[in-house]
């Protein structure tokens, strides 16, 4: 275990998940917790950008749409108000 690649992610992948990740190009490292296995796989494409922010690009969506939904509030409650 001390040939660690800075490219690869480990993992406890489910007992029963085990031959499908096999065929994306993971390696079984040894037993895991009850009904898994530690394993050892590459690094999924954009990996490195999603770890900067990760759930950033979804926060600032949510962020938009609040300040379009006060924006909205905004204006008719000033209509209402004239």
């Amino acid at each position: 275990m001390d040939d660690l690649a800075h490219d690869h992610i480990r993992a406890f992948i489910a007992r029963t998940r085990v031959s499908e990740m096999k065929s994306h190009g993971w390696r079984v490292l040894g037993p895991g917790e009850e009904g898994s296995v530690l394993m050892e796989g590459p690094m999924v494409a954009g990996r490195a950008a999603s770890l900067e922010a990760p759930i950033g690009g979804i926060f600032d969506d949510l962020v938009a749409r609040a300040l379009e939904r006060a924006d909205a509030r905004d204006r008719v409650n000033a209509r209402r108000a004239a």
